[in-house]
């Protein structure tokens, strides 16, 4: 009865942070919003007149402006405020499913370059921006607020799964296997596309640890060290990293379908699940990398499709089928180290 009561005791010290952190991260979300009604960028830009002449004057760009006069934004405004508003919506889906924690934590962190990246994501086709650009009071609120909103929703999900020693190694060594195996590539675009099998560890993590691990993991971590070392730029990281490979986090929620503990060998469900998780993870993978191609690099909608599949896809699928070929050695070796309570 002792143990019992302690138990209860030990649930009741959690239940604070973990049944309100999600309301506290959606409040924070909205909030976000409301703060980009403020100044998001302070600009010196050239408008002409009548006359012909050119003005070169400052002038505070707000959202507000966006609905109640002429446009000062671009398109990539309502992605911005469609990701927070996502992200709230996943938050209060959480308290029926688990998994959805991730999923706004996916759409937040995506929105926190997207916010960061001001005056590239919300300069108006119609002005030209000079070269004195600076981070609005509207922007700097909303990407702290945002900021905190994923380290709330984050942190709920590892503090119910705490990380323990051995996991952060087995990460650390998965993470550094993506990296090796990413040097390892066979070119065959005239561009930087090539066929490589980085992804093939950060599935394993998601697999092996959920989709918060998969996301943290895949799309926080690799992604961005990835990206640094690339050199493509910064720009590059919302939609070529973050979604190109958060996008494992997928096979996380498939987890409880091929790592079972009734599962002992290769067996057909398992396989099947892993083919769907992982083809899935591939196709957002490719839908990222083709919003980059667009948005960054202003290919139209046909060439940037036609460039990213053709080596997307084939990378998904060799290291689906070497997933799949290991399949069995991976479920012993999951069976060797224990579970944690499926999503």
């Amino acid at each position: 009865m002792d143990e019992q009561a302690q138990e209860i005791k030990e649930k009741k010290k959690e239940t604070f942070f973990q049944k309100y952190s999600y309301l506290i991260s959606a409040l924070c979300g909205f909030a976000a919003i409301l703060f980009l009604l403020g100044t998001v960028v302070t600009a010196k830009l050239k408008i002409p007149t009548e006359e012909g002449e050119v003005i070169k004057q400052y002038i505070d760009i707000h959202l507000w402006d966006y609905f109640t006069t002429n446009s000062t934004y671009n398109w990539t405004i309502y992605v911005v405020l469609g990701l927070l508003t996502l992200g709230i919506g996943f938050l209060f889906l959480s308290k029926v499913k688990k998994g959805f924690t991730t999923a706004a934590s996916m759409t937040f962190i995506l929105a926190i370059p997207m916010i960061a990246l001001g005056p590239y994501f919300y300069a108006s086709n119609d002005i030209e921006f000079l070269s004195d650009v600076s981070f609005g009071w509207g922007s700097a609120c909303s990407l702290a607020l945002t900021i905190s909103a994923v380290v709330l929703s984050i942190s709920n999900d590892f503090i119910s799964n705490p990380v323990v020693t051995r996991e952060i190694a087995e990460d650390g060594i998965l993470i550094a296997a993506a990296f090796i195996l990413n040097i390892i590539k066979i070119p065959i675009t005239s561009g930087p596309g090539s066929i490589n099998f980085q992804m093939l560890p950060l599935f394993i993590i998601a697999l092996r640890r959920g989709p918060m691990h998969g996301l943290v993991c895949g799309g926080v971590i690799y992604g961005l060290l990835t990206c640094i070392t690339d050199g493509y730029g910064i720009a590059c990281y919302p939609f070529d990293y973050l979604i190109g490979f958060g996008s494992v986090m997928v096979m996380g929620y498939f987890s409880k379908f091929i790592l079972s503990k009734e599962q002992t060998g290769y067996n057909v469900k398992g396989e099947i699940f892993l083919f769907i998780g992982a083809i899935i993870a591939t196709f957002i993978r490719f839908v990222g990398s083709t919003a980059s191609s667009m948005i960054i690099y202003a290919y139209p909608f046909k060439e940037a499709v036609l460039y990213n599949a053709v080596y997307i896809p084939l990378s998904g699928l060799i290291s689906i089928a070497v997933l799949m070929a290991a399949y069995g050695p991976l479920l012993k070796v999951h069976h060797r180290f224990g579970f944690k309570k499926p999503l």
